[in-house]
């Protein structure tokens, strides 16, 4: 249980030079592996992508995301909702930080990437990490969060800032951009469509289908109690 708990307050937290890391990692692989006597040679340095860093790093922390989900749909469901509170807290204030650096640099979503700010490239990853993990959690544990958004609106406000925001940049891999945007009808966002189903919510796809099962049960014995003569005055 330690474990799990650790493991998602991890994922919720984004290091802010997690970026430059990769660079530094990156130049220096290829400063050990270089020939020497290239090396004596002033060359341009080669060009780093780091839009495609950016979203390499991107898949990697999804597949994390992925595995924190599993482990939070373990904790039981007491112990579950506080567990929620704390993540939400922690996912709310990384996207806080996030919105104050781009409204500060005046960084519009439809800029192109940052590519000499660390900055930028950390507010942009907290942004997209935390509004897709955000998503993820959402739509697990749809009850909750739909809860949470009705009644705080403070955080619907910041939700729904991050989920604009983050589309209009493109970063979003197909699978990501899909997910939040069913997240975006989930709580009313956007129009929702009328084929709108949250298959990600094991537990309320249940409760659902139970309750449907119940209505059909009673619905099928009103009729056959009408069907019934009625005894003789």
């Amino acid at each position: 249980m330690r474990r799990s708990f650790q493991l998602v307050l991890l994922l919720t937290t984004v290091v802010s030079s997690v970026l430059s890391k990769i660079d530094h990692v990156k130049e220096k692989t290829g400063e050990t592996h270089s020939d020497p006597a290239k090396l004596k040679t002033k060359e341009a340095p080669e060009h780093i992508d780091h839009k495609k860093l950016f979203t390499e790093s991107f898949k990697q922390r999804r597949i994390e995301h992925t595995t924190a989900i599993e482990s939070i749909k373990k904790i039981g469901k007491d112990k579950r909702r506080l567990f929620l509170e704390d993540v939400l807290k922690n996912v709310q204030n990384l996207l806080k930080e996030s919105r104050e650096a781009l409204e500060r640099t005046a960084h519009r979503s439809d800029s192109p990437f940052p590519h000499g700010s660390e900055l930028l490239k950390d507010a942009l990853s907290k942004l997209h990490e935390n509004i897709a993990f955000f998503t993820d959690l959402s739509l697990a544990f749809s009850k909750f969060f739909e809860t949470k958004i009705q009644k705080d609106r403070k955080l619907k406000t910041l939700i729904v800032w991050a989920y604009n925001y983050s589309i209009k940049t493109g970063i979003f891999d197909e699978e990501t951009e899909k997910k939040v945007q069913l997240m975006a009808q989930q709580h009313e966002f956007i129009e929702k469509n009328e084929k709108f189903f949250n298959s990600y919510d094991k537990d309320r796809v249940k409760e659902d289908l139970e309750a449907e099962e119940m209505k059909r049960k009673e619905k099928k014995s009103n009729k056959a109690e009408k069907k019934q003569p009625k005894g003789e005055l």
